[in-house]
């Protein structure tokens, strides 16, 4: 897969993974967790608190992925390496299938690196804690929509979506054909998400934001994955919301009408 495109505005920070290494920069804000009842509920623990729970305890836990040869955590933080590494506490993952969660980065096309894959966004994980191990039995839905030359992919990297707090959302565009796709964004805006409830718009990711007024062109090759991630403070009342989300991308070189596709789903906030 492709390295993935961040925008970090206006809450909550990522880094570019550099060749170098340096200090932990990647921090998680998690809500107030404790231990208690065999049901995750809606409560959402950290790494230590997940790993202070009881045998058997069904939990749902926010960290960092990261996946190698030989082990799958989650972390509290990543390091600011290239591929980068787990940092502060972490979270063994038993059951976990990758290709369920979207938008992950790898090394797969730098056969000079270590293999590596990764989140570039915290992802939250249910299951049940054993030993200081997570059985993963539930991970974010994802919704797919797909034309004869590309799979557009879209989730939530929770759910529910837990009002004021910082949500992330993240894409992914697979090419489906046997030739090199260019995907053309107009400007610098990546993705767009709107909320809705009967017809009325109640919320639009790029209201109030910014982005550079130039064309960017990514080639896709055979196969291979472009990953967009999107983060917002979320202050919407608690519901069920309409949803429809698309990554801002023409196929084609500049001047295309072929637009990708449109994802349409219903999304929880509490």
């Amino acid at each position: 897969m492709s390295r993935a495109w961040t925008d970090r505005r206006p809450a909550g920070r990522l880094v570019r993974h550099l060749a170098s290494m340096t200090l932990v920069v990647v921090a998680l804000a998690v809500f107030p967790g404790g231990c208690g009842s065999d049901e995750a509920g809606d409560t959402i623990l950290s790494i230590d608190q997940a790993l202070a729970a009881q045998p058997g305890q069904a939990v749902r836990v926010q960290g960092m992925l990261i996946a190698t040869d030989t082990q799958t955590l989650l972390a509290s933080a990543l390091l600011e390496s290239y591929p980068p590494q787990a940092g502060g506490s972490t979270l063994a993952l038993e059951g976990l299938d990758l290709e369920a969660l979207v938008g992950l980065s790898s090394t797969v096309e730098r056969p000079d690196l270590a293999r590596v894959t990764w989140s570039d966004y915290p992802v939250v994980l249910e299951g049940k804690i054993d030993d200081g191990v997570l059985e993963v039995e539930k991970t974010p839905p994802v919704v797919e929509a797909s034309t004869a030359e590309a799979k557009v992919r879209f989730s939530s990297a929770a759910d529910p979506l837990m009002v004021n707090s910082t949500v992330w959302w993240v894409f992914d565009v697979k090419n489906l054909t046997a030739e090199p796709l260019e995907l053309t964004f107009p400007t610098g805006q990546m993705g767009e998400i709107v909320f809705s409830r009967e017809g009325v718009e109640l919320y639009r990711w790029s209201e109030g934001k910014s982005f550079i007024q130039a064309v960017t062109v990514d080639t896709l090759q055979p196969g291979r994955s472009r990953a967009i991630v999107l983060n917002d403070r979320l202050t919407l009342a608690p519901g069920d919301y309409d949803v429809t989300a698309k990554v801002t991308a023409f196929i084609g070189p500049e001047g295309s009408s072929a637009s990708l596709p449109e994802i349409a789903t219903i999304v929880t906030v509490r």
